[in-house]
């Protein structure tokens, strides 16, 4: 019934929506709204909410980055589960069938990852509350702008992964 597999290898044409494979929709569905939320929000955060807490009364502030760290926390954490759920099962079900044999194609989903995880610890630790962190913390700005880079970096790549032919496209030979 559902034919994924063959049309995303180029075997078939996609006919009508039974040929869609719904599963597969709604894992990517998940995963780029995880990615949007979590690079969106770092952006938002460098960009909005920092100068906003700087320009606030000093009474305000502690209060204000309190409310905001534990808000920040539950979404940053949420994002974190989904993409990894979501990039470790599109990862395995998809995309080693489809670039079985391409090392260059899986040596860059390694980077990816590497880097993603880069990106965990980091908002991880900025939205955390844990004293071992408490420095990073401290020069939130720096770390929050480094995190948003390695985040625009890990969606680049991915840009570049879906553009690389799977094995049984004509392209890829």
């Amino acid at each position: 019934m559902f034919r994924f597999k063959e049309i995303a290898a180029g075997k078939a044409r996609p006919t009508a929506m039974q040929d869609i494979d719904f599963v597969n929709v709604v894992v990517r569905f998940l995963h780029l709204s995880a990615a949007i939320i979590a690079v969106g929000g770092a952006i938002f955060s460098l960009m909005v909410i920092l100068p906003s807490i700087k320009a606030a009364p000093q009474e305000v502030r502690e209060g204000l980055v309190e409310s905001v760290r534990r808000r920040t926390a539950r979404l940053v954490m949420l994002a974190i589960a989904i993409l990894l759920l979501t990039g470790f099962y599109n990862y395995i079900a998809n995309e080693v069938p489809a670039h079985k044999g391409q090392a260059h194609y899986h040596a860059l989903m390694g980077f990816k990852i590497i880097l993603a995880f880069a990106v965990f610890f980091l908002a991880s630790a900025l939205a955390g509350r844990s004293a071992a962190f408490e420095g990073l913390r401290k020069r939130r700005a720096f770390w929050l702008m480094l995190n948003v880079v390695l985040g625009l970096a890990v969606v680049a790549i991915g840009a570049v992964l879906r553009a690389i032919p799977d094995v049984a496209s004509p392209v890829a030979g």
